[in-house]
């Protein structure tokens, strides 16, 4: 009798990890066809990102951090493969993919003075390598004097709104898709 039910939870944490492997895969490949949109899209380029992102956080909710941080490496390498400009993967390389998984395991922490500083911080060291890239192709009055100060505002009230939003996707999915992908 025990033999039997050894093989029945067997099965089932098989046909776990198969769902897991197949979700992971398949919104693995959506990523990439994401960020290929964005290489050939006219306009709204950094909805794209977002979008990846947000697609990125359905394997972590799925599947866990160990799948999601599986699918950030694929992606990223299917990215360099796939897209033709390859800058144009740099912000999913370097922020949006990685924030994503950095906010669950930032958030699984449930202290919101640390994770608030810890989003922060994740966040301005991914800035500052950025700035200091853009910096090189802006004019110097544009990366000088008061016009620093402001684009630090401004980019650090930008980040809160997009974790913001990022949190309200996590609601929205809980909500209204989590059901519809757990019954598949």
């Amino acid at each position: 009798m025990e033999n039997s039910s050894g093989m029945g939870n067997q099965k089932e944490k098989s046909n776990y990890n198969i769902r897991k492997i197949a979700l992971t895969g398949i919104l693995s490949a959506f990523i990439v066809i994401v960020l290929f949109l964005e290489s050939i899209a006219p306009t709204g380029r950094l909805g794209f990102y977002v979008l990846a992102g947000f697609i990125l956080s359905v394997i972590i909710l799925e599947a866990g951090a160990k799948w999601a941080w599986a699918s950030y490496v694929i992606t990223c390498a299917a990215g360099f493969l796939v897209i033709p400009e390859k800058l144009n993967i740099l912000p999913y390389v370097s922020f949006f993919g990685i924030y994503t998984i950095l906010k669950y395991h930032i958030e699984s922490l449930r202290k919101t003075w640390l994770e608030i500083l810890l989003k922060f911080a994740a966040f301005n060291l991914f800035l500052w390598p950025a700035w200091s890239i853009t910096k090189t192709f802006l004019p110097h009055s544009l990366t000088s004097g008061t016009m620093i100060i402001v684009a630090g505002i401004v980019s650090q009230v930008l980040f809160v709104l997009y974790d913001m939003l990022f949190t309200g996707w996590i609601r929205f999915y809980f909500e209204k898709i989590a059901s519809i992908i757990r019954k598949s």
